[in-house]
């Protein structure tokens, strides 16, 4: 994205609620352990895309996106994308763990019995080579004469594939970096190749310092930081760090997050990744005071930040002057031509898992454009 010289402008974070003729076919696919039915899912996603894109731009959204309304969840998804991916593995979150009743709430749900990761027990590679570009030609025809510089797309990062799923074929942590980039550059190259802005969707670098899966090849959080940092830049490789957007957050789940790592921890790795804007949570309670780490941190000339402004774990609608205050204070510190304003993350990660009522979205989604709008009348003038 370039620069904007005259407005703060307005994002999200990819995920939006899926209409109910999509989750039927994905979900009676995933119940009965099978591949949907791509004809039917096509024909029902073709209609839906186009209708999502809209209403984006209705509420006021400058960068839209398709949804991810094709995919059962941000990131396993690549159980049917790619090969090599098997069993099931347990996923543990410390913040949570304490708490089996608040855990039983969050987990112990239909979807949450049907999100499967995986273990890797074979090769890594595209098994699907035509899934993205199904997605890439829907969003072109959605966006009709919009340019698709302003639209993007997502695609899980290398460190997150080594995160969700454990390793039991690589034998080395690196190497498994290695081939998940190489692998997932053909997604990466499919969406910028047409145009669109990449988002790579990374909550690893925050969340592998309070949750892991069981049988994890990270053996520490702040080993892990670099080395997924390195995989993903070679999987970069020669892709126009301003077409991406890397997005950190520290898990999409209403749980207490008190473990969650200070965003001072992790900031000066995640500014070596290849990419021109850094995308970071700023709306919810335990992340909105940290846009104050841009005080000691001097974030270099070539990137920007999309700062979230929306809290996607809660139902009450931000105030637009709340989102105004927190795009300027920012803004004064980075410049206004730098921060662009988004949510904290998506807003339907997971198939049948979200916290916002889907009506209550789309209020959201307005209040966002709506500060946005008050933030650049004070910053421009």
């Amino acid at each position: 994205m370039p620069r904007s010289t005259d407005r703060i402008v307005t994002t999200h974070a990819g995920s939006l609620p899926r209409p109910e003729e999509v989750v039927e076919v994905i979900w009676s696919a995933i119940e009965e352990e099978r591949a949907p039915d791509q004809d039917e899912l096509d024909k029902r996603l073709e209609g839906a895309v186009a209708d999502i894109v809209r209403r984006q731009k209705e509420a006021g959204v400058d960068v839209v996106s398709d949804g991810e309304l094709s995919k059962p969840g941000f990131s396993n998804y690549i159980n049917d994308r790619f090969t090599g991916f098997a069993g099931r593995a347990e996923f543990q979150a410390d913040d949570v763990a304490p708490f089996p009743n608040l855990a039983m709430r969050l987990f112990a749900t239909p979807a949450m019995a049907h999100l499967v990761f995986s273990n890797c027990t074979g090769p890594v590679e595209v098994k699907d080579p035509d899934a993205v570009r199904r997605d890439v030609d829907r969003l072109k025809r959605a966006l009709g004469d919009t340019p698709p510089g302003e639209a993007f797309m997502g695609a899980i990062s290398p460190g997150q594939v080594a995160f969700n799923f454990p390793d039991q074929h690589y034998g080395s942590h690196e190497k498994y970096l290695a081939a998940l980039g190489e692998a997932l550059r053909h997604e990466y190259k499919a969406i910028t190749d047409a145009g669109f802005n990449l988002q790579i969707d990374s909550p690893d670098l925050a969340m592998a310092a309070h949750c892991r899966s069981v049988g994890s090849s990270i053996q520490s959080w702040d080993t892990h930081l670099p080395m997924a940092i390195d995989a993903l830049n070679a999987s970069l490789d020669g892709i126009p760090p301003e077409q991406v957007r890397l997005h950190v957050c520290w898990g999409n789940y209403a749980g207490p997050h008190h473990k969650d790592v200070p965003l001072r921890d992790i900031l000066g790795e995640v500014l070596k990744a290849n990419a021109g804007t850094i995308y970071v949570e700023g709306a919810n309670p335990r992340h909105a005071h940290e846009w104050e780490v841009f005080k000691e941190v001097s974030l270099p000339d070539d990137k920007d930040v999309i700062l979230g402004v929306i809290d996607v774990k809660v139902n009450a609608v931000e105030h637009p002057r709340l989102v105004a205050q927190r795009l300027t204070r920012l803004a004064e510190l980075i410049g206004k031509e730098r921060v662009q304003a988004g949510t904290d993350c998506g807003f339907d990660t997971f198939i049948k898992f979200s916290q916002v009522d889907p009506d209550v979205v789309w209020l959201k989604l307005q209040a966002l454009s709506e500060g946005a709008e008050m933030a650049s009348k004070e910053l421009w003038g």
